[in-house]
């Protein structure tokens, strides 16, 4: 039934069944619904798509029939537009929350970072800290936020909500970097369609809220080991386990022998633990990393030292049948689980002092490499680096030789200037 809506229209229908707006302004669709109830609720009819839908605008009185009536109209230009209101409203109430996002990441990205790992201990530690990190992401944000409503601002708070929290060490600014590193890797999941789906969470306009978030700055944590703090390093070594009873005592050499690996090698403590014969044994002379124990996820085969390759020897001539592991650990079948407690006794033994990392004897050798004249690319090349930028760390320690020896000629000339006879041994 046609009736002109006016507040006094509506007041007086009371028999149920829907009344169309006749009223000039109305848009089409738009009318007063009488319930058997006798509540009374304004709505919107309209076709998308082929299809008929009807959607409810708010009841009377609590709406006016002017302001049900504007709201209508609004709607009916969005439906002009392909906007179909009925459709959003469902979508928006069935839209990702930052939790599903959160659980998405575990499901989708989590297993890539431990994929391939023989050492599930490690793995799990991992995944735990990550997940208590994606905790403190869903608490930061609201676990029930639709991801579509996280913005830039949203991101930038949490950052330095996290970067001013205390921990164990004073203000966690490492800890809220790493956060909106993983957030980052969210939110760039949440552009993308879930598998089976064919809309992503969020749309590509809105983008990632985590990018141009600046970080915490980061000092370079990066010490390199003198001649003599080597020397005291390799004696350490040597002494390390003496005092210990088997198995003690295997176990401690075997943790030494592999602090020497990396030393030699510059390799990641990581990779020294999980070396394994088949990667000594496939060439001679190398050790061939496999994809699955590097950083960079590539194999990389690294030409051995006469120090390393008479390690590994006496390594292999010690080696018992069977064996998998050239470190092997304290449980059959598995590799070397720790070098904690063997740096704990090298930096004891040697006063190298608690700033002193294990990972510091990577630098070393890469910084020996740069004093020794080496060019950067190789450099990278030993450490198994892919970008280049990785290996400008130690551009200073390369300009090192350079420098000497722009030092000593100018001495030679400045000298020559004055009419000193002298002859310099520039290269004494």
């Amino acid at each position: 039934m046609k009736v002109e809506l006016t507040a006094a229209t509506a007041k007086k229908l009371d028999a149920p069944g829907w009344y169309w707006d006749a009223h000039s302004r109305a848009p089409t669709g738009f009318g007063l619904r009488v319930h058997g109830s006798g509540v009374k609720s304004f709505f919107l009819s309209y076709r998308f798509d082929g299809r008929e839908h009807r959607m409810a605008i708010g009841k009377f009185p609590t709406w006016s029939v002017e302001a049900a009536r504007a709201e209508a109209t609004e709607r009916r230009h969005l439906i002009d537009q392909r906007h179909n209101p009925i459709q959003e409203k469902r979508e928006r109430r069935e839209a990702a929350t930052v939790q599903d996002l959160i659980d998405r990441y575990i499901e989708e990205h989590l297993p890539k970072k431990t994929a391939g790992g023989p050492r599930p201990k490690i793995a799990a530690q991992r995944v735990n800290d990550e997940k208590r990190m994606l905790a403190e992401i869903g608490s930061h944000l609201g676990k029930h936020t639709k991801v579509a409503d996280v913005h830039g601002g949203d991101i930038e708070k949490m950052h330095g909500e996290i970067s001013k929290s205390i921990g164990r060490s004073g203000p966690r600014k490492i800890r809220a970097n790493r956060i909106l590193t993983i957030a980052s890797k969210m939110f760039s999941l949440a552009l993308k369609p879930k598998a089976g789906e064919n809309k992503p969470w969020r749309d590509a306009v809105a983008g990632n809220p985590c990018k141009g978030i600046e970080k915490n700055r980061e000092a370079a944590r990066e010490r390199f080991f003198s001649q003599a703090e080597l020397s005291a390093i390799s004696e350490a070594l040597a002494e390390f386990g003496n005092d210990a009873t088997e198995p003690s005592r295997t176990q401690a050499k075997a943790s030494a022998d592999c602090v020497r690996l990396i030393m030699f090698t510059g390799s990641r403590p990581t990779e020294a633990m999980l070396a394994t014969w088949e990667q000594f044994d496939s060439e001679p002379g190398i050790w061939a990393k496999p994809s699955a124990h590097t950083k960079q996820r590539k194999v990389h085969k690294l030409p051995l030292s006469p120090p390393a390759l008479e390690l590994v020897q006496r390594l292999r001539e010690q080696r018992k049948t069977g064996a998998t592991w050239v470190f092997p650990g304290a449980i059959p079948g598995q590799p070397i689980a720790a070098l904690w407690h063997a740096w704990h006794y090298i930096r004891r033994r040697t006063g190298l002092g608690k700033d002193a990392r294990l990972y510091d004897l990577r630098h070393t050798f890469a910084s020996v490499g740069a004093g020794g004249g080496l060019s950067l690319p190789i450099i990278g090349r030993l450490l198994g680096h892919t970008q280049a930028r990785t290996t400008q760390r130690y551009a200073h320690l390369a300009d090192d030789p350079v420098r000497e020896a722009a030092e000593k000629i100018g001495k030679v000339i400045a000298g020559a200037g004055q009419g000193g006879a002298k002859v310099v041994n520039i290269e004494g």
